[in-house]
């Protein structure tokens, strides 16, 4: 970014520019990823036997004490699964926005140019219509191996041409850290822990995730 900036007498970008644009690299590329984790871990620590499937999974590929690598990653389907169930119901983006550059009919609403559109992704992820009546229960055998969905009824990561770019570099940093935490430690849920899911810029849970770790 600061190479296409360059001028002959500095950059075309000024200093509140570029720590702006980098703050939204920390915004979108770690934060996010991390409100992943932090649910994928409390979605784990509420369903003890997905936390047993998971844990034996990488047990199974990795070892109990060897570090998950390219090779391997690939082969931790249940993890993937879990991580793709805890990104239907927790997205850190609860919608995406689009503006119409022209006229459009979508369904039976004629949207003009210039309309800007919100489209809901934490609202379809919950539809019962699209997930059947158990919507709102953490299941990840809705993305087992065969299991297929229509485009717009899950995209955690947006949709069209404006889709995450890190959305692949995400899933593999999230299934890296998941694994490992996995293979090291058991977790509880703290009775302290209160389920409040508060929309800040991302999905957060709004008095924090509190866990008990217990070193296998």
């Amino acid at each position: 970014m600061l190479s296409a900036s360059k001028t002959d007498n500095g950059f075309k970008m000024e200093v509140e520019e570029i720590i702006d644009e980098c703050k939204t690299f920390y915004f979108a590329g770690k934060e996010t990823t991390a409100n992943l984790l932090t649910w994928a871990t409390l979605m784990l620590a509420l369903n003890k036997e997905w936390q047993y499937k998971a844990r034996d999974e990488v047990h199974q590929v990795c070892g109990k004490h060897k570090h998950p690598s390219a090779d391997n990653l690939s082969s931790l389907k249940i993890v993937n699964m879990v991580l793709k169930e805890t990104l239907r119901l927790y997205p850190p983006a609860v919608f995406v926005t689009r503006t119409a550059t022209g006229d459009v009919k979508l369904g039976k609403l004629d949207i003009p140019a210039g309309t800007q559109v919100n489209v809901p992704i934490i609202d379809i992820h919950h539809d019962i219509d699209i997930w059947g009546v158990s919507a709102e229960e953490f299941d990840p055998s809705r993305f087992a191996d065969g299991k297929s969905y229509h485009l717009g009824a899950y995209f955690p990561f947006g949709i069209g041409p404006a889709i995450c770019v890190g959305q692949n570099l995400a899933m593999v940093e999230a299934k890296l850290v998941l694994a490992m935490v996995l293979q090291r430690f058991a977790i509880n849920v703290s009775p302290s822990y209160v389920h409040a899911p508060m929309h800040v810029m991302t999905l957060q849970p709004q008095y924090g995730a509190q866990v008990l770790v217990r070193k296998i």
